[in-house]
């Protein structure tokens, strides 16, 4: 195995106004704040899905949402993939996005391992694409069920700030322009021995159908790359 790690010059926009570019243009239409329901299935065949209530015909479907969320999606997998997919665990996280006057660091990616500090990074967005000011992005992992967790923001904007400040000395209070809190139960998935045999299939059993997230790119890492790499064996 080996690790190569590259960056898309405008960031992910780049990636994601391209990909819109090139369904458009072979007739295909994205659909925005429309979340489905659910999957229809009749006979191990797609049948379409439901939206607002209403039902659609659809003869294939892709699904790349978090795992967990499959079970209420699409009910009507054999009860062998859907006890599956509910035994598979998942890590979250709360990221923390700052807006600072000026630079923590000149590095993209630095790591932290000070038992003080229980994030185990941070990565400064800005100095792979520079901006007016300085973007840091902080992620706290931790399992789902830990009370931190669900702490208020406030506590972990006084964490970064706390953090940041003892990293770069030079930086001060007023040098923070803004934070932003968001917290997702499914950041990654927990990988115990034997982890791809405990995975339903893609396909489910169900004509039509494909079904995958970040956790089929085991022993792979979750990243871009390694999303195009399993389309491109798995999807297409």
């Amino acid at each position: 195995m080996q690790e190569k790690l590259g960056y898309l010059e405008g960031g992910s926009k780049t990636l994601l106004d391209a990909m819109q570019a090139y369904i458009e243009d072979n007739g295909g239409h994205i659909i925005l704040k429309t979340p489905i329901q659910r999957v229809n299935i009749e006979g191990h065949k797609v049948k379409g899905i439901r939206v607002n209530g209403k039902d659609k015909a659809y003869d294939e479907i892709i699904s790349t949402i978090p795992i967990p969320y499959i079970p209420k999606i699409i009910p009507d997998l054999p009860k062998i993939n859907i006890d599956k997919f509910n035994a598979i665990k998942n890590v979250a996280v709360v990221c923390v996005i700052v807006k600072l006057k000026q630079p923590v660091s000149k590095y993209f990616w630095v790591n932290v391992n000070d038992r003080d500090m229980d994030i185990p990074g941070f990565v400064e967005y800005s100095n792979l694409m520079p901006l007016d000011n300085s973007i840091v992005y902080i992620p706290f992992y931790m399992p789902q069920n830990l009370k931190k967790f669900k702490d208020k923001d406030d506590v972990f904007i006084r964490k970064v700030k706390s953090y940041l400040m003892q990293i770069n000395p030079k930086l001060s209070s007023d040098d923070f322009i803004d934070l932003h809190v968001s917290r997702y139960l499914y950041s990654q998935p927990v990988c115990p021995p034997k982890f791809l045999s405990k995975l339903p299939t893609i396909d489910c059993g169900i004509h039509g159908l494909k079904v995958a997230d970040t956790s089929y790119y085991y022993p792979e890492d979750r990243g871009i790359s390694e999303s195009f790499k399993f389309a491109k064996n798995f999807l297409i």
